[in-house]
Order: structure tokens, then sequence, then C-alpha cells
């Protein structure tokens, strides 16, 4: 499986403990993960302290977060024992929940800012490749050897009113589901259903954001074909379904895999532009879990 993935001895982000091209042996045990959530996430933090002059002490809240590493100490504690920040800091730390957790993370984000005013939370998503490696011959499994890739990031959240000049985007929206209820979704494998219950995923998600997000000319479009279908009896008129690149400005979808991204990109009919930067990020990167 691994032979064939086309994985590259120089340009793969994986950690040399489980790269086929630099360990003869995959080391996968705990201390070696954290090697890595150390360097990853303690470079993310790094490079946000310097690009925005953000102190440690600045910081009141810290949430990370790691789809299947969950030490003890947590990668939070990790954190703040690095970076020294203050006795008082709010720290949250999420696993656990598979690709799904960065969502997961932002709406705890948007929660603890409503309930904190005037705060500085710093958010620091991350996946430890090390830690996830599987070392079984059964090939549904040994995928995810080849598709996952080591990766970090840190983004400085605050509701500072001072901050909104200087701030890059505003949170608006923040929308979840879980589909945990059903057995075919439920689990940690890549298996050839993955398309078919992402698709159902997307496909409740897109339910509930869209009519936030649509144009007041959409709203009106999709107004008339109610009308149309459940006053005048009209039943042959399609559901109304909105163009998405007139109400998104850029599409950033995650890079589960080929199949999946050409499922979304069918399920709202977007072009081939709006999708590619996600194609890109696969190939260049991998599947980063985030």
């Amino acid at each position: 499986v691994l032979e064939r993935s086309g994985l590259s001895a120089e340009g793969t982000y994986l950690p040399a403990a489980i790269h086929p091209a630099h360990a003869k042996e995959p080391k996968h045990d705990m201390a070696t993960a954290m090697l890595e959530a150390q360097a990853v996430m303690g470079g993310a933090v790094s490079d946000l302290l310097a690009k925005t002059g953000l102190k440690p002490q600045d910081v009141d809240i810290l949430v990370t977060n790691c789809s299947i590493f969950c030490p003890t100490p947590s990668l939070a504690s990790m954190l703040i024992n690095k970076f020294k920040f203050r006795q008082d800091v709010q720290a949250y730390n999420l696993g656990g929940m598979g690709c799904s957790i960065g969502v997961v993370a932002v709406g705890l984000v948007r929660d603890l800012l409503q309930a904190h005013p005037n705060a500085n939370l710093l958010f620091v998503p991350a996946e430890v490749t090390t830690y996830c490696f599987y070392p079984g011959t059964q090939r549904d499994l040994m995928v995810s050897n080849a598709i996952f890739r080591m990766g970090g990031a840190a983004s400085y959240f605050t509701n500072r009113p001072a901050a909104r000049r200087a701030a890059k985007y505003a949170l608006e929206h923040c929308v979840r589901v879980h589909t945990g209820q059903s057995d075919a979704a439920y689990g940690v494998y890549l298996g050839k259903d993955v398309p078919q219950q992402a698709g159902k995923m997307l496909e409740a998600v897109i339910k509930s954001i869209t009519p936030k997000i649509m144009t007041w000319s959409q709203w009106l479009q999709a107004a008339t074909i109610v009308f149309q279908r459940k006053t005048l009896g009209w039943k042959n008129v399609p559901y109304f379904v909105p163009d998405y690149t007139a109400c998104v400005d850029h599409f950033a979808l995650h890079a589960g895999g080929y199949a999946v991204l050409k499922g979304i990109m069918a399920g709202m009919n977007l072009p081939v532009s709006a999708v590619m930067p996600s194609f890109a990020s696969l190939r260049d990167y991998g599947n980063t879990s985030r």
C-alpha cells in the first residue's frame, strides 16, 4: 500500500519516525508522538507570536485540538509549559473527534468569546501522525498511513473592540451536524462508502447553512419556487438550489480525499476553479485533518 501511494522522500509531510523512506521500523509510541506535537504546534505558535506581536501573557484563553493523539498532560498544558502562559489562562484541549474536531473547536471558540468579553484567544489545531500510524495488515486501515500528514496551525481570535480594524475576518456563523447515530458513519477507517457518508453529512450541513448566506435575490427566487410548489401546486417545478459562487467568495473545503472533494463539487454544483485550492492542498500536503 505504501509503495503504491507515491510517498516522496523529499516532499511528503510525515515525521521521520514513521516515514518509510527514513525509518526501517516505524516508531509510534507516546514519547515520539509528543516530539512531533512539540515541533508542529510549538512552531505554529512561535510564528503567530512573531507575526502579530502578541505576547504569551496577553493570551486569556487557549484552545488546542488533535483528532487522535490525546496525551496527559494535555497538548494545551504542553504549550503552556513551553511558552509560559499566565497562571490564570483558560485552557481547553479537544481530542477523539476525527476530522470534524476543527469545526467543534471553532464552535467552542465562539462560545468562550461570547462568555468572556474583551478577551484574546489562541486556537492551535494539529494533526500528530506518529500516533495515528496503523501497524496491522487490514487494507482499509492501512490507507490512513499514506493519506494523513503532519501539520498544525495557530489562529488568534479576539472580541476586543479595539482589534476590529486589524482583524482579517469576522466569525459570523458556525454550523455542525453529527452523523454518529448511523453505524455506517461511526468509526475510524477509510472504506469505499466514505464518499456516500460524507455526502449525507454535507447535505445536512448545506441545508442548515444555506439560508444564512443566501443573497436577497436568491431568497426571492427561493420564495417564488415555494409559492409555485405549495400554493399553485406546480409539483414539476424543481427545488431551489442557489448558485453558491454568488453568495460565497472563497471555498476552503476539507481535503479529506479525492473522491470526497469530487462529491462535494458535484453536490454543490461548484466550478473546478472553486475547488482547485483544496485539490492542490490534498496533492501538496495530504489530509491534515483539520
